[in-house]
Order: structure tokens, then sequence, then C-alpha cells
């Protein structure tokens, strides 16, 4: 698969694979025409490289051998960069110690391969484990070449030679330090997009929570009432028409409480990237102290006689009034659909000095099997008030069951100012 993706540097187009092989073939084209020369013109061949060609009929086709193979290894300079460089060089020398300053058709071929060694080698202590012997062979080729053979001067191939190879490693080690930064930036982008990624995804499983929470809290709620307000209607009318109205509205309440669930359990993700429930704060409502009260008429209308308490002076906190809303009707609600026999609710909010509140919700239900583990409201809830630095804790006392929270001072910035 192509990547869209323009190159937008020129170490970008050093990475693309065509362009491996157009070196290949400058680089043979290069050497295609000093070979011609050499053939139609012998006596431009310097004195060892002459006299191989002329006493010997291996000369030439050792010396096409050599540069062929110099080519096929130039194929390779990217995979194996080190290892391309140093037979590169042993060619190379060789060649100096056959055919003198001949070598010098291998130089080309040599710098591409020297540069691209110092581009692509990845740790810098093999680059210098390979750039310390290459030298030292470089050198000694020349040597070899200008004062055992003495077909050429020493200096002035010393010299240029040098430059080219300072030349060479300059501009592969540029070319590298733009690469490690080309590939920070790249790292860096790729880093920011999985960010933004991951902002949608907790953007998203927020919605899902909020949603999961209004459906858990209010459906669930009024649902649980209509349950119980039908079972209390059954079979007092005297008319069979009513009554099996009566008994199917609670069926299907029941069933679309069970579907309710089922969609809560959906929606709601198990955990945030911080590993805690997400807090039912910034929903689309927001509520507020006096809210309870309908809730608390809806338990008394099917039966309960419920009685509200409240110690000390409410802050003006409403994520805090938002939570004990909450909190206070998921007891509610649990008491309604899970309290065997229960009749009375007490609710206490008791706000302290530090701005702090503790709710207790007692009913005199019969404890049952079912009640010893926490529901998903009270589950969701404890994550959420952990996340807030409170605590929740519910239980069978000796003569009903009790859900106590604390909720310590949530007060925003706005709230503390006015």
């Amino acid at each position: 698969m192509k990547s869209n993706r323009k190159p937008t540097d020129w170490f970008e187009y050093w990475n693309q694979p065509i362009t491996t092989y157009v070196m290949v073939f400058l680089c043979a084209l290069y050497e295609t025409m000093m070979l011609t020369r050499l053939v139609l013109a012998p006596d431009s061949a310097n004195r060892t490289l002459r006299q191989s060609l002329d006493n010997t009929e291996w000369g030439l086709p050792l010396f096409v051998a050599i540069i062929t193979l110099s080519l096929v290894l130039l194929c390779l300079r990217r995979r194996q960069p080190t290892a391309t460089l140093l037979a590169s060089t042993i060619l190379m020398l060789l060649t100096a110690v056959i055919y003198g300053s001949a070598y010098t058709y291998l130089l080309l071929v040599w710098f591409i391969d020297l540069y691209a060694c110092t581009v692509e080698t990845k740790n810098p202590k093999n680059l210098i484990a390979c750039l310390i012997p290459t030298t030292l062979l470089g050198l000694v080729t020349t040597i070899l070449a200008t004062l055992w053979h003495q077909d050429a001067d020493f200096t002035g191939l010393l010299y240029p030679t040098t430059m080219c190879f300072a030349l060479c490693v300059g501009l592969g080690l540029v070319a590298r330090a733009r690469r490690e930064r080309h590939r920070s930036e790249q790292a860096l982008s790729n880093e920011r997009e999985r960010s933004q990624h991951l902002a949608q995804e907790r953007d998203q499983a927020v919605n899902q929570s909020r949603i999961a929470a209004e459906l858990h809290d209010s459906v669930g709620h009024n649902l649980a009432a209509i349950i119980a307000l039908s079972e209390g209607l059954g079979q007092i009318t005297g008319k069979p028409e009513v009554d099996d109205a009566i008994i199917m509205i609670n069926e299907l309440a029941r069933q679309g409480l069970t579907d309710t669930r089922t969609a809560v359990k959906a929606l709601q993700p198990s955990t945030n990237t911080d590993g805690l429930q997400l807090a039912p704060i910034g929903q689309k409502q927001a509520y507020h102290w006096d809210d309870i009260n309908p809730i608390i008429n809806h338990a008394r209308q099917i039966g309960m006689t419920v009685a509200l308490t409240e110690t000390g002076r409410r802050p003006q906190d409403t994520i805090q009034a938002n939570l004990s809303f909450i909190i206070t009707r998921e007891a509610i609600t649990n008491t309604l659909r899970h309290g065997c026999h229960a009749d009375r609710i007490v609710i206490s909010w008791d706000h302290d000095s530090q701005d702090g509140i503790t709710i207790s919700v007692r009913d005199n239900g019969k404890p049952v099997q079912e009640a010893s583990s926490i529901g998903t409201g009270l589950n969701r809830l404890q994550e959420t008030l952990r996340g807030y630095g409170g605590s929740l804790k519910s239980g069978p006392t000796s003569n009903g069951w009790l859900l106590q929270a604390h909720i310590p001072s949530l007060k925003e910035p706005a709230d503390s100012e006015k």
C-alpha cells in the first residue's frame, strides 16, 4: 500500500527505494565509460594496469569482475551499510595490490558506500568502529598504489582522496542529524495524533458514562416507583380488566427496568484513562439540593414513610449538591426495589464545618441474599466518590439496611469567590 504523504525534504528522497538503484545505474554508467576508454585507448591506463592487461589474459576480466562486484555491493549499502563499506574497501585494496593506482576506478563507488554507511548505521559506536578500519585500509591502499607500484604521486593522490573522504563523512553526519530530527518530529506528530484519538475516545466514553448514569438513576428510579405502585394496586379494584392492565403495567415496567440495566452495562465504560469511573458532573441536568423532594414524594405515594433531616449549613457547592441528590436517589430506588418488607426510610444530610457532607440512608427492610453485593449504580457512585476524595459504603444492620457516604468540599473557584 503506497503512502499518500509526499516527501518534504531532500533526505526523504534519499530514503526512497528507487534512489538505491538510480545511484547504481549512474555508477555503472560511469564505470562503463571508464572501461570503454580503457579498451579503446589502453595507453591512457597507468603503468601497472597496462602491464597487467598486456602480459596476462586474466588482467581485463578480473578487473571487470572486481568493478562488477563493487556495483553489486552498492545495491546492499542501505541494508548492510558497514559490511558493504568494509567489503568495498577490501576490493579497492585488492585492486591497488594488483593494478596499482587503477583502484581510483572504484573511488566513486567507495565514496557512495561511505556516505551511505555514515547515514544508515543506526548505532554511532558501530559507525565509528567501521570508519576507523576503513580509514586505515584506505591509507594502506594509497600507499600500495603509489609507493609500492610507484605509478602515481602519493601526495597528489592522498590529498584529494582525504578531502572527498571528509566531505562524504561530513555530509553524511549532517544528513544523519536531519534524519534524526525528522524522525523525532514525526514521532511527536504521531504522539499528538494518538493523544487526539485518545481524547476523542475519552470524550465518547464520558458521553456514554453520562447517558448510562442518567438512564440508571432517572429512568431506573421511575420504573422502580411504577413497579412498587402497580404491585400495591394488584387485585384490589375488583375489575378483571383493570387488574389485568395493572399486572401488564407491572410486567412491562419490570421488563423495561431489565432492558435499562442491560443498556446501562453496555454504555458504561469499565474505567477511564485514570482507572476511575467518570464522575457524573457536566451532564445535561445538574441537580440541586431541593430536587430530592419529588423523589421523596414518590416514595411516600407508594406507601413508604420517608423522613429527611438536615443539619449544618448548605454550602454553595453545585458539584456536591449534584452528587448528594444522585446518591440519595439511588439509595431510595434500591430500597423500593430490594428492600424486603421495607416501609420506612430515614435520610440524614449532615453538613460539617469544612463544607463536607455525610449522607446516611436507613431502611427497615429485612436483609436478603442478593443485597450482599453492590449493584451497578452503587458501584459506579463508589468509584465516582473515590475519584473526588470521598467514600461510600453500604450493608445490613441489625434492623435493616444502611447506606453511608461522605463527600468533601468540591467548591469550584467561581463558587468560592461568591
